[in-house]
């Protein structure tokens, strides 16, 4: 008896059954591992499109460092420090006495001035007291200078009249004399009365003389007594003492530092990007800074400026005739950097040190 399956199926193994199938399987994987290669070649282009224009249009750098204000601690006087009320690192409130310097010269400089200027004012109330006396004394002086030059001009004028007529013999030699001797007393009477004019003007005039005088002495009492409040040396913010290496019973002298203090009020970040980023860059444009060393912390800042000028190293050398420009083959070119400055808006004192390495992200 024949096979039905080999009627129907003449000169076909068993296995070609199969075979369409797996070509048909084949062809399917190829399609799909093309559509997923195009697919991850598309996503890794939109992935690095992404990625620059992130680059691009938000610059980042970590070479960036935290600063902040310092200033040198320097006293307005000099003299020894008797106090030393702090230490080095120590956080000091607005106000806060740092030293002191020994005020014993400055109180007795101050002292003398005191004086000086009670004995000014006790001099100028005594010439005041006397002001209208010597008034009325320059009246009756000058009344006496005016009938002092009458009296002289009557008898210079009756001496005139006399004189001619002595040789005609209507007048004697003694009338003469006597009308001479009345000039000369006369005139020895005015210059009294004008020395005791001269005099009386002149001690009037000592009580202006005193009067002018004691702005300066009250000045020279003011500088005292300032002089006398420059031994107290107060911090004039909140900050931290740096670099402080001194004992009490060292000589601090005038505008010579004797430490630094750290300003706590305002933190700002330098970062030095690329001169190919800075036109994304602008005053007011929000960054976000990170510390090294608190990653995890996040601070916010502001663009306060860009730089506008950098020390090159491949300065030209202009002289007086033509430039010199060194023969140098440069095979990498490397962009310049400008310092950004960021002001820092939310800075923790506890974790921002000068010079602690930073990143900046401008957003």
């Amino acid at each position: 008896m024949s096979d039905p399956t080999s009627e129907n199926s003449p000169n076909v193994s068993p296995g070609s059954v199969e075979t369409k199938p797996a070509k048909h399987d084949n062809e399917w994987r190829k399609i799909a591992g093309r559509v997923i290669s195009i697919v991850l070649i598309l996503a890794a282009c939109a992935l690095t499109l992404f990625v620059w224009d992130i680059v691009e249009h938000h610059p980042r750098t970590d070479d960036a460092i935290a600063e902040a204000n310092v200033i040198g601690v320097a006293p307005r006087v000099s003299g020894p420090i008797i106090k030393l009320n702090v230490q080095d690192n120590q956080e000091v409130k607005e106000g806060d006495v740092l030293f002191e310097i020994d005020p014993a010269d400055y109180q007795q400089q101050a002292d003398r001035a005191k004086s000086a200027l009670a004995a000014l004012d006790k001099e100028i109330e005594v010439a005041r007291a006397q002001d209208e006396n010597l008034k009325y004394q320059i009246k009756a002086a000058e009344a006496g200078v005016e009938q002092a030059k009458a009296q002289e001009k009557q008898a210079t004028d009756t001496l005139k009249r006399i004189q001619p007529l002595l040789p005609k013999g209507f007048a004697t030699a003694d009338d003469v004399d006597r009308a001479e001797t009345a000039v000369k007393i006369a005139e020895a009477s005015q210059a009294t009365e004008e020395q005791r004019l001269n005099q009386a003007k002149t001690t009037l005039s000592t009580l202006a003389i005193l009067q002018a005088q004691r702005p300066g002495a009250a000045a020279a009492l003011s500088l005292a007594e300032l002089n006398l409040s420059y031994c107290k040396i107060a911090a004039p913010f909140p900050g931290k003492v740096i670099n402080l290496n001194l004992s009490a019973g060292a000589y601090a002298s005038e505008r010579a530092p004797v430490f630094s203090l750290l300003d706590l009020r305002h933190w700002y970040v330098i970062a030095n990007y690329r001169e190919g980023e800075l036109r994304h860059i602008s005053k007011g444009s929000l960054v976000d800074v990170y510390l090294m060393s608190a990653p995890n912390r996040h601070f916010t800042g502001k663009v306060q400026g860009i730089g506008w000028a950098v020390q090159s190293v491949d300065e030209i050398n202009i002289n007086a005739g033509v430039p010199s420009v060194p023969r140098e083959l440069n095979w990498v070119h490397i962009a310049q950097r400008f310092p950004v400055r960021i002001e820092v808006e939310n800075a923790d004192p506890e974790l921002f040190r000068i010079g602690a390495s930073a990143v900046a992200i401008i957003k």
